[in-house]
């Protein structure tokens, strides 16, 4: 595992990289950075299987990359940037709470992608939901049982044909630092029959 920075758009990008096989992307959410994967145990989970890329996205209070402010569509375009720069056409995308829904307005956009999981995604509403209607990426769309900022009754608003939902029991809205055993195995399951 190690630390590396690379330059997108003039801007300077943060993210951890380890383990070898087919690429998989984490985002953080919110109030979280790419360090979060690390310490909760998911990243070398994952890195058993996968060659892992977190990255530091532009936002959120402890990112290590260079901060800017846009509306998620925009980020969800910088993250194409980002996948670019790291040579990666089209890997699975991991995204809790904000960055659940920058990979849904990524996916929503049509920009290529084999997977995407969620986490308590949050900003489910009008011009999103309707683009993602015809979006035929694979999508599992992960709640916890707890979760007051998301709650799993917007699981209801994601249902489509490529969108299967899981429910963590006992999690909250960061359900894969609540519950990250689970969430793994949930994860590598979705991954294993569509990736």
């Amino acid at each position: 595992m190690n630390e590396q920075y690379i330059t997108v758009a003039g801007r300077k990008v943060r993210l951890i990289a380890g383990g070898s096989g087919k690429p998989l992307v984490l985002l953080h959410g919110w109030s979280f950075n790419a360090e979060t994967w690390v310490e909760c145990g998911v990243f070398d989970a994952l890195a058993r299987r996968y060659a892992v890329y977190a990255v530091d996205m532009p936002y959120g209070v402890r990112t290590k990359s260079d901060r800017f402010h846009a509306p998620r569509l925009e980020y969800a375009r910088y993250l194409r940037h980002v996948l670019d720069a790291l040579g990666l056409a089209d890997p699975p995308l991991v995204g809790p709470s904000a960055s659940g829904e920058v990979v849904l307005w990524y996916l929503a956009q049509r920009l290529p992608a084999k997977a995407a999981v969620v986490v308590g995604p949050v900003g489910l509403v009008g011009e999103l939901l309707k683009a993602l209607e015809e979006v035929e990426t694979p999508i599992l769309a992960v709640w916890g049982e707890l979760d007051e900022v998301s709650p799993p009754s917007n699981a209801q608003v994601l249902r489509g044909r490529n969108v299967k939902t899981a429910m963590l029991r006992g999690a909250g809205h960061a359900a894969y630092l609540d519950k990250p055993k689970e969430f793994v195995e949930l994860l590598l399951e979705f991954l294993g029959s569509v990736y």
